[in-house]
């Protein structure tokens, strides 16, 4: 998606966007030299792998340990670590080369410890797409979806066994079905000590509005992984760095916090509560009805028109957006769709036999999730629409709307901005009762009604889906709390 482009430099002139530099805050730095000094209380060599002016590396340089710094840019002279210039991942590439690596020239490969706070926005540079195929064979194992991602793999794969490695960074990779395999990675070689989610704000001041984590990890297994210490995300910097300066953290065991049935992709889950995560056990979305996306044009501008026109008369349903039960069509797809789909390679109708039949459509971009129905004789983009009888569509439709599936949705299957009918797919469906179903179908109908009528009556009928929703599943007060905090703090809180 092209956005456009907005420059972000440090105090020493450094343009952030353009190399995915952002300054490690000092308490985290601190934090993060306490665990792994704690993990392992004998060590006293450290290789930072993207060092920048050494804000992470700066307590294990004040307590006079061995560090080493790697960045493909000296941001700043006179450092006090040992300073290599160069591209950690060019470096790893030539430790993979076993007729390039010996560990002469890379001395710093037994560290007991591993740091970094990898590059975040390496959307928005060429390094990727311009060395992608390369890549690709360097990152077999996980891919080369972003920077960030290939640091903690090869961080993995350099640590010597029993290194402890501290991260500070992206954590789409808990939840992306995308990072599935660097996940598998991570739970086959490391020990997991702690994942603790960052506020929204901790880089803020430095011009990135990003979801972060802390990460600390131990190369090898271990014959029991010890219970991880956990944070949810709070709101702002001032209740996450109490909960860190006052040591106050959940802990559990692995098996808790992972979704690990056939249907999942290992996503790790911080936070979520017991009563949510017991509805994982019922029958998903896509094991139920089609869960599908629909046509990619390759090239809205020809062949959707915002209007009804002559060649442009059937509707399409992109993308309800905040809009629930009731949406318009976004615009209007040529009518010929069928036969450009054959005649254009960029243009794709995906599930031909399901066209034109009725469901629900779902939303995909943005941090809100919601749910409209979806009438018959029309045609949907790529966001995820439910192809389902006509009698099933409206209590569908409620509880899609509700807090519990919003926070399902955003807070345990997908944390990041889009939201795919792959992810829709594996939403747990509750086992209302019959009786259950018809009150919800009611109210999904009058919701309906009072949507079309742009009527703000219908916050009221939802506010009695989450009712209705929360006893029917026996979901305790101090839960139902948690689930509307979460969906009234959305932004701060995903």
């Amino acid at each position: 998606m092209a956005r456009n482009f907005k420059e972000v430099f440090t105090q020493h002139g450094t343009e952030r966007r353009g190399t995915g530099y952002y300054s490690t805050p000092p308490k985290i730095a601190n934090y993060i030299f306490s665990r792994l000094t704690t993990i392992n209380p004998l060590g006293k060599t450290l290789v930072d792998t993207c060092v920048g002016m050494e804000e992470l590396s700066s307590p294990f340089l004040d307590n006079h340990f061995d560090v080493t710094g790697i960045d493909v840019t000296d941001h700043v002279g006179h450092k006090r670590s040992k300073f290599i210039k160069e591209d950690f991942i060019r470096i790893y590439e030539n430790f993979k080369s076993q007729n390039l690596f010996s560990e002469a020239q890379l001395p710093f490969i037994n560290s007991d410890y591993w740091i970094a706070n990898p590059p975040y926005n390496c959307h928005e540079v060429n390094y990727i797409q311009s060395n992608k195929s390369h890549l690709k064979k360097v990152f077999d194992d996980v891919g080369v979806h972003n920077m960030y991602s290939m640091f903690i793999s090869a961080m993995i794969d350099m640590a010597k066994e029993g290194s402890v490695i501290g991260l500070i960074t992206l954590d789409s990779f808990l939840t992306s079905k995308a990072h599935k395999k660097l996940r598998t990675k991570i739970l086959d070689n490391c020990i997991i000590h702690d994942i603790l989610l960052c506020p929204t704000d901790l880089f803020l001041s430095q011009g990135a509005d990003v979801r972060t984590c802390i990460l600390i990890l131990q190369k090898g297994k271990a014959s029991e992984q010890p219970l991880i210490r956990l944070l949810n995300r709070s709101s702002n910097q001032e209740d996450f760095f109490n909960h860190i300066e006052n040591n106050e953290f959940s802990e559990g065991k692995l098996t808790e916090i992972l979704l690990s049935d056939q249907i999942d992709n290992q996503e790790f889950l911080i936070g979520v509560p017991e009563e949510v995560k017991l509805l994982f056990s019922c029958e998903r979305i896509g094991q139920k009805y089609r869960c599908i996306t629909g046509i990619s044009t390759g090239d809205d501008k020809n062949y959707i028109s915002k209007e009804i026109r002559k060649g442009y008369t059937v509707p399409f349903y992109k993308n309800p957006g905040s809009k629930k039960f009731f949406c318009n069509p976004n615009a209007y797809i040529v009518d010929n769709f069928l036969e450009e789909n054959k005649n254009v390679k960029s243009f794709m109708v995906r599930n031909i036999p399901l066209l034109f039949k009725p469901g629900i459509t779902c939303s995909s971009m943005g941090v809100e999730f919601s749910a409209c129905y979806l009438p018959p004789n029309v045609a949907y983009g790529v966001n995820p629409n439910i192809i389902c009888d006509k009698d099933e569509i409206w209590w569908l439709l409620s509880y899609l709307n509700s807090n519990i599936a919003k926070y399902i949705v955003r807070g345990v299957l997908i944390r990041a901005n889009m939201v795919t009918s792959g992810y829709i797919a594996r939403l747990p469906v509750p086992n209302f009762t019959q009786d259950e179903r018809d009150f919800l179908t009611s109210l999904g109908k009058k919701a309906y009604n009072l949507a079309q009528k742009n009527s703000k009556e219908v916050m009221f009928v939802i506010s009695e889906i989450n009712t209705c929703i929360y006893s029917y599943l026996n979901i305790p007060k101090p839960v139902q709390n948690e689930l509307d905090g979460f969906c009234q703090d959305i932004i701060k809180k995903t």
